[in-house]
C-alpha cells in the first residue's frame, strides 16, 4: 500500500482525542488534513494538542473534495448531510457507531458507497477476548453454545452530553449508545446469521431507554442460542457475559484482554489453559489494548480501500447489529 491517504475529521469529541487521532498520527500511509467541530473550542484544543489545521464550517463541503477518507464522529442525528457529501464525491467514510437504527436505513446508506469504502466503528471486534470466545464457540471444546447472559448496568445520576437526552440526535439511550458494542461482539462470537428479539421490558422516556431487559434468539449455522440481556443506567448489575455450553460455562467482562473464568456444570472452577490445550488457535488479528484495537481497525479499513475488498470493518458486515437494534427499539417504542 504505497498511496498516502488524506483524512479529514468531522467531530472533535473524546473518542477522536483518545482513540482516532493518536492512531492516525502514527499509522503509515495516512495524513490528517483538517478537523472540524461546531464547538470551536474543542476543535481548537485538538488542533493545538496534535498540530492539525482547524476547518471553518463554510469550508467543509469544499474540503471534502481534497481528502480520501472522512472520519465522521458527530451525533447520529446530525450526520446525514456529511454522509451525502462524501457519497456524492466517492470518498471513503468511517462512521462511528451508532450507524443506523433500522435495516432499511443501514442498507440505504450502504447503497451510497462502494462496500469497501464504508466502515462502522465497531473497534471492539478486535479485542482479544472476542477472538478467544469466538474460537471456543466455533471449535466446541465444551460442546455447543446454548445460551448467553449479558449484563451492563451502572447507576448514575450525574449529567452527560446534551445530545444523549435527545433521541433524534442520539438514536436512543444506553443500548444504542453503549451496549451496542457488546451486541455486535456477541454476533461475531456466535457466528450468527439471524436475530429475533422475543420480549423487551424497558423504562424509557421520550425515546431514551434507561433500563431494559430483553430476550433474543440468535441463529447460527449449527444451533439456536438464547440471549438474556439487562442494560441499565439505573441499577448496578453484575457486569459481563456468561456463555453456557453443553459441558461447561465461561464468564468474563468484555474488556480487550478480559479474564475468562471456566466452570463445569457443577460450578467447579476449571483451568482454561488446560481445557483448551488441544484446541486450534486463530490467525485473526486481535489485541488486549484499546488503542491497538483502533490501530488494527484503521489498518484493515485501509486494506479494504486499497484492495477494494470488504472486510471486518465494512458496514455491509454489520447489518445484523442494526437488525438487533431495530427490533429492540421497535418493541420499546410499542410498549411505551
Amino acid at each position: 500500500m504505497n498511496k498516502k491517504y488524506k483524512v479529514g475529521i468531522i467531530g472533535a469529541g473524546a473518542i477522536v482525542e483518545s482513540g482516532h487521532i493518536p492512531v492516525l498520527k502514527v499509522l503509515p500511509g495516512v495524513s490528517i488534513e483538517w478537523i472540524y467541530d461546531r464547538d470551536n473550542s474543542r476543535s481548537g484544543l485538538l488542533s493545538k494538542m496534535f498540530q492539525i489545521p482547524v476547518l471553518a464550517n463554510k469550508n467543509v463541503e469544499a474540503a471534502i473534495e481534497d481528502i480520501d477518507i472522512c472520519l465522521l464522529t458527530i451525533p447520529y442525528g446530525a450526520r446525514r448531510e456529511y454522509i451525502e457529501m462524501c457519497a456524492k464525491r466517492n470518498k471513503a467514510l468511517y462512521i462511528e457507531k451508532p450507524f443506523a437504527v433500522s435495516v432499511k436505513e443501514h442498507n440505504e446508506c450502504c447503497s451510497m458507497f462502494d462496500a469497501s469504502k464504508l466502515a462502522v466503528g465497531f473497534q471492539r471486534r478486535y479485542y482479544q477476548v472476542v477472538e478467544l470466545l469466538r474460537n471456543i464457540t466455533a471449535s466446541q471444546p465444551f460442546g455447543q453454545l446454548h445460551s448467553i447472559v449479558f449484563n451492563q448496568g451502572y447507576f448514575s445520576i450525574k449529567g452527560n452530553k446534551e445530545f444523549l437526552s435527545n433521541a433524534s440526535l442520539s438514536g436512543g439511550g444506553i443500548i444504542i449508545e453503549s451496549a451496542i458494542h457488546t451486541l455486535d461482539q456477541l454476533l461475531l462470537i456466535t457466528g450468527s446469521e439471524a436475530v429475533t428479539v422475543k420480549e423487551v421490558s424497558s423504562f424509557q422516556k421520550n425515546g431514551i431507554d434507561y433500563d431494559s431487559v430483553f430476550d433474543t434468539i440468535l441463529l447460527s449455522k449449527t444451533n439456536m442460542i438464547h440471549v438474556k440481556a439487562a442494560v441499565s443506567t439505573l441499577r448496578n448489575l453484575r457486569n459481563g457475559v456468561q456463555l453456557v455450553f453443553e459441558h461447561a460455562s465461561v464468564e468474563c467482562n468484555m474488556s480487550p484482554g478480559g479474564k475468562i473464568d471456566l466452570f463445569d456444570n457443577s460450578g467447579k472452577r476449571l483451568d482454561l489453559n488446560v481445557a483448551l490445550s488441544g484446541t486450534p488457535g486463530s490467525d485473526s488479528k486481535h489485541t488486549n489494548s484499546i488503542t491497538a484495537a483502533f490501530y488494527l481497525f484503521w489498518s484493515d479499513f485501509l486494506v479494504a480501500i486499497s484492495t477494494q475488498t470488504p472486510n471486518r470493518t465494512s458496514a455491509v458486515n454489520s447489518l445484523l447489529t442494526s437488525s438487533w437494534i431495530e427490533q429492540i427499539y421497535t418493541k420499546i417504542n410499542q410498549a411505551g
